[in-house]
Order: C-alpha cells, then sequence, then structure tokens
C-alpha cells in the first residue's frame, strides 16, 4: 500500500520549518514523507544536515532588488520554471503520492501545480495573516486551506480551516535561570534575544552592532543569532556578554534564557514567542511579501501583545528608547508576556493532523 505524502516549501526557515513539523507529526502515523525543497532555499543545507529524504527543485524566486545578477537570475525563471515543474511531475509518476501539502515558498508552488495535472489532492498550509501568492492563486482548487491566522480567509475563496501554525515537536519551555546559566550567561543579568529569522537580518544586524554602546554601558546581555553572511563582521565584538552565532539550534534554551527578544515578524517566530510566553519587540521586513510582517505586528501591538517598530525608526532610537522602558517597568513585560501567550495554539500540529487524516480517508 502507498503510503507518500509529499512536502513542498522552503526558501526561509518561515516555510520549512512548518514543513518539518507536519512531516514530523505525519511520520507517527506511518507515512512516508517526501520533502520538496529548493536547491538555493535553507532547506538544502538542513536536510542533509538531518539526513532527511528529500528533492531539491532547480527554482529560486523573481528577485526585486535590480542588479546585473538579479537580471540574469529573472531572465532564466522560465527555464527553471519549466524544468523544475517537469521534475516535480516525474516526481509524482514515481512515488505515487497520496496527498501534496504546501507550506510556502517558490518552491512550493510547482509540486502542487503538478499534483492538479494529476488530480492528486492538495493542502496549503497558510501562516501569515496575509495569504501568499501561492495561497491565493490556487485557493480554488486546494482542497483544504489550513491557516495559521483566522484573518487570512476574508481573503481567500477556497476551504479554509483554522488551525493555528505547525510547531516544533521539539520546543519545550525550561527555567530561565537554568537556560542562562546553561548557555553560560550572568543569572544576575538582563539577557536579549536577537533573532532576525533563519538567515538573520542584516539592517538588525548593522544597527545593533553600530550601536552595541548602549547594550554595553547598560550591562545587557546578548544572544544573538546573526546569520551567516554577517558572522564575520559581528565577531569584531568582543565581550564576554555577547554571544554571536549564525544559527541557534536549540530554540527553547534560547526563548527561555531571554527577558527579551527583538525579531522579525514572521507568522512561525510569532507562533513560537505565543508558545514560550515571550516579551517581544518586532522589527517587521519591510520587504516582506504585501508587507505581511507589518501587519502581522501591528495587530498583535493592538493588543497590547508586543511592541511593533518600523525598521525606519531604529534611526530615532526608538528601539533603546523601548528596551529601557520595558526593563525600568516589569509591568509592562509581564503584560506582554501575558497577552502574547493568548495567540498561541498549543494543539496545533494535531489540528492539522486531523485535518489532513480527514481528507486522505
Amino acid at each position: 500500500m502507498n503510503n507518500s505524502i509529499f512536502i513542498s516549501g522552503g526558501g526561509t526557515g518561515g516555510h520549512l520549518f512548518p514543513a518539518i513539523s507536519i512531516g514530523n507529526e505525519l511520520i507517527k502515523h506511518n507515512f512516508s514523507i517526501i520533502y520538496i525543497g529548493s536547491k538555493y532555499g535553507i532547506e538544502k543545507k538542513y536536510f542533509k544536515d538531518n539526513n532527511i529524504k528529500h528533492y531539491l527543485l532547480n527554482i529560486r524566486g523573481i528577485q526585486r532588488h535590480i542588479s546585473i545578477k538579479s537580471i540574469l537570475i529573472n531572465l532564466l525563471f522560465p527555464f527553471r520554471f519549466t524544468l523544475a515543474y517537469l521534475s516535480s511531475i516525474f516526481l509524482i509518476i514515481k512515488y505515487k503520492p497520496k496527498l501534496i501539502i504546501g507550506t510556502g515558498g517558490y518552491a512550493s508552488g510547482l509540486p502542487l501545480l503538478a499534483g492538479i495535472l494529476f488530480k492528486i489532492p492538495i493542502m496549503i498550509q497558510e501562516q501569515n495573516s496575509i495569504p501568499g501568492l501561492i495561497t491565493r492563486k490556487l485557493s480554488r482548487k486546494t482542497n483544504k486551506i489550513l491557516l495559521g491566522f483566522k484573518e487570512a480567509e476574508k481573503k481567500l475563496d477556497g476551504n479554509c480551516v483554522f488551525t493555528g501554525n505547525p510547531i516544533m515537536s521539539n520546543l519545550k519551555i525550561y527555567s530561565k535561570l537554568e537556560s542562562k546559566e546553561n548557555l553560560g550567561f550572568d543569572t544576575n543579568k538582563k539577557l536579549i534575544l536577537i533573532i532576525g529569522g533563519s538567515q538573520g537580518a542584516r539592517a538588525i544586524n548593522y544597527y545593533i552592532y553600530e550601536n552595541i554602546d548602549f547594550f554595553i554601558k547598560n550591562n545587557y546581555q546578548l544572544y544573538w543569532q546573526c546569520g551567516y553572511n554577517d558572522i564575520k563582521k559581528l565577531n569584531k565584538i568582543q565581550n564576554k556578554s555577547i554571544k554571536i552565532i549564525p544559527f541557534i539550534k536549540d530554540m527553547s534554551k534560547a526563548y527561555s534564557s531571554a527577558d527579551l527578544v527583538i525579531s522579525r515578524a514572521g507568522a512561525i517566530s510569532i507562533s513560537e514567542l505565543s508558545i514560550m510566553k515571550k516579551a517581544t519587540i518586532f522589527i517587521p521586513l519591510p520587504s516582506a511579501a504585501d508587507n505581511h510582517q507589518e501587519i502581522n505586528s501591528k495587530f498583535l501591538a493592538q493588543k497590547k501583545a508586543c511592541v511593533s517598530i518600523h525598521q525606519s525608526n531604529l534611526k530615532n532610537r526608538d528601539l533603546e528608547k523601548t528596551i529601557s522602558n520595558l526593563f525600568t517597568n516589569n509591568k509592562n513585560l509581564e503584560e506582554l508576556e501575558n497577552n502574547i501567550e493568548k495567540f498561541c495554539n498549543k494543539d496545533s500540529n494535531k489540528l492539522i493532523v486531523k485535518e489532513i487524516l480527514e481528507e486522505i480517508k
């Protein structure tokens, strides 16, 4: 009996880790999971490092900035699109999946389109309050769309079910003091966790780098995920209270150790921070598709579940002012922690699997 399921998505952690979370849950139900991603996304390294069965398509997204390199990449897009579509068809013929699930990113659309061609059931897990391009275009042809935010349904025509976003099953809450100690930090000092997404956030990295004296003078400790591109520059900072690494593998300890988090406003980061009950300053990525990060963070800020700072306002020292205000008034920190927790759905993984199993009965 064939029990293969394709899960396609990636490019960034915001699309990859939901795919991994869903796959891990389905493996418990004896399904064979084949992940499909892109040769140009972070999944290439992740799949290899974790010995995960996968296939990488030769596809990458349209480049929105102007340069000779981006123009060449965009000129190649039609050829890569065609080859990746044919590769998706080949994979379907070879493995005959019972279902194809897309989690977003430029690698997710083509397997879904190929699935429609072969009349295979398809589902989309949409993380954001503003649905992505693939979700919008395929909403009417999708058997079911699993929503991370209820608000997304207003933008879609298809069969939508609110489940919350999938969360990595290894995410656990530990003692703050023990986590600080295990990570080599002083338990008596405030610790700020900086996470600019799976690939880091250059604007945030550079701003904090240029204004590092504020953090040192105030005796704040930093646990800083900067991405691989900026690590060489940031390693020029030599201070025992500041730990800078490209990628944090154990997010449970990282979250648990933090008194405050500075983060981009991707949907999965929001879901994780709500489960971990963390006071957070969101600095949304201005170039995010359909400005979804800004919308995500403003929605939470209106509910007093976070502080949202526009990237252009960093120059006004809004970040430093906010940090000082939060750390001098614990009630404000506690309010953010209590309110963001209201947006977590600890049963999201179970709900997602329930919907999937119903679809392939």
